[in-house]
């Protein structure tokens, strides 16, 4: 039988009571944490708790930065981040104080130059992203969780999501994937495979998977997107 996520509701409830409470949910890449964060901070608000949601994609360095240093292609790695912003934007949130972080665009694939977004103080903050339980910000939170499904699933979901994006793109010259627009879908569901299998994959292999291991709370996926199982880990 499939688990709700009003039982992962009730565990944050249950592990998260001090505020401000900073809750980390991280898995790989298209696995389907933004939505179970979207979900996660609509439960919590019924509940009466003020929630916030904080990506990691906003501490990532822009594409210049990382052309500059020869990361663009280890987008996504720990070292494609902004290690310092995310010690003291996570820092001002444990202090219960708002923080001002970058604006992360996904249409663009990158940061978006000269904008900020400010994480006002709440109860709870969920703080959702493939590093999330990875050091630094692990170090600040006071639940973690991982979501995990088998990886034949995640990147099948990757590639649907590649397709989607660039079907949404056909208007909007600015986007990272119109120029995409325009390529048979068969050779664009290649060429999201190759994106996978050549950086997505290892980097889930390398760094994010291992960081499974410093959740307390592994919600398990099905390939239709349900949740499984809830492994809570021993305090």
């Amino acid at each position: 039988m499939a688990v709700s996520y009003a039982a992962l509701i009730d565990l944050i409830r249950d592990r998260a009571t001090a505020a401000p409470s900073l809750v980390g949910i991280a898995g790989a890449v298209a696995v389907g944490k933004t939505t179970i964060v979207r979900a996660l901070a609509t439960g919590l608000e019924s509940h009466g708790r003020r929630v916030r949601v904080l990506s990691t994609d906003a501490f990532l360095l822009p594409n210049a930065v990382l052309n500059e240093r020869g990361l663009l292609m280890r987008k996504g790695f720990p070292e494609s981040y902004d290690d310092a912003a995310i010690r003291a934007a996570l820092g001002r949130l444990r202090a219960g104080r708002s923080a001002d972080v970058p604006v992360y665009s996904h249409g663009a694939y990158d940061i978006v130059a000269g904008t900020s977004e400010t994480i006002t103080a709440a109860d709870v903050v969920l703080i959702e992203g493939i590093v999330a339980l990875q050091s630094p910000t692990v170090d600040h939170l006071d639940l973690a969780v991982y979501v995990d499904a088998a990886e034949p699933c995640v990147r099948d979901w990757f590639i649907e999501r590649f397709a989607r994006l660039t079907a949404a793109a056909a208007d909007d010259a600015s986007s990272f994937y119109h120029p995409l627009v325009q390529m048979p879908l068969e050779q664009l569901r290649q060429l999201a495979a190759a994106t996978w299998d050549g950086i997505n994959a290892p980097n889930l292999h390398q760094h994010i998977a291992p960081s499974a291991a410093r959740a307390d709370v592994v919600v398990v996926k099905t390939a239709d997107h349900s949740i499984a199982e809830l492994r809570i880990a021993t305090p």
